[in-house]
């Protein structure tokens, strides 16, 4: 979960960034949406599997969509930086879903 809380300070700090009025939405419903499917995951972690499935099915549909937003919005030095911390949670994200889905 700590690349999650990477990804959270992330999203914080263009929050509080220059972005454009339209990236400015989109990073807060992206913002929004991760931390909902965030605590969804963590409330998950003893529960069935299915519920644990569909847990990381949302979380990693949400790290896609930031992603994407992050891709379009991040303009600053840091760009590649933070599309690599994405990228990396994404994949340890989609990796614990199919383990998790499998079962």
């Amino acid at each position: 979960m700590m690349r999650a809380a990477v990804i959270a300070g992330m999203l914080f700090a263009f929050l509080c960034g220059s972005a454009s009025a339209a990236c400015r939405d989109d990073l807060i419903k992206a913002d929004q949406n991760f931390a909902q499917t965030r605590s969804q995951l963590q409330s998950a972690a003893s529960a069935a599997p299915a519920a644990k499935c569909a847990a990381y099915r949302k979380h990693v549909a949400s790290l896609t969509h930031v992603r994407n937003v992050f891709a379009r919005c991040d303009t600053g030095g840091d760009k590649a930086k933070n599309a690599a911390h994405t990228t990396a949670a994404l994949t340890e994200f989609t990796k614990q879903m199919r383990e998790s889905c499998k079962k």
